[in-house]
C-alpha cells in the first residue's frame, strides 16, 4: 500500500511543476507515472528526476511543495491520534 504522505507529496509536486518553467517533460511524466501507479520504483524515479533539476529551480519547487503540504489541514487532521475522517469539523 502506498503511503498517503507520498501521494500528497506527489500531488503537490505535480501541481507546482505544472506551472513552473524549466521542468522538462520527462520529469513531469515521471511524477505523473508515480501518481498513477503508486509503485515505489516509479516514485524513486520521479524523486531522482526532481533531484536532477538545477539547484535553484529544485529548491524553489520543494519550497512551494512544502508550503502546500504544511497548510493541508486534511493531512494534519488525518495524523491526529484517534481522528476519524468522517468526523472532521472542517
Amino acid at each position: 500500500m502506498t503511503d498517503p504522505a507520498d501521494l500528497r507529496f506527489f500531488r503537490a509536486l505535480k501541481e507546482v511543476c505544472s506551472t513552473a518553467e524549466g521542468v522538462g517533460r520527462s520529469c513531469r511524466d515521471a511524477i505523473d507515472r508515480a501518481l498513477e501507479t503508486g509503485d515505489p520504483l516509479d516514485m524513486q524515479t520521479a524523486r531522482k528526476a526532481v533531484e536532477n533539476l538545477d539547484d535553484p529551480l529544485k529548491s524553489d519547487l520543494l519550497r512551494q511543495v512544502h508550503l502546500r503540504m504544511v497548510s493541508d489541514l486534511s493531512a494534519i487532521w488525518d495524523f491526529l491520534p484517534g481522528a476519524q475522517g468522517s468526523d472532521r469539523p472542517n
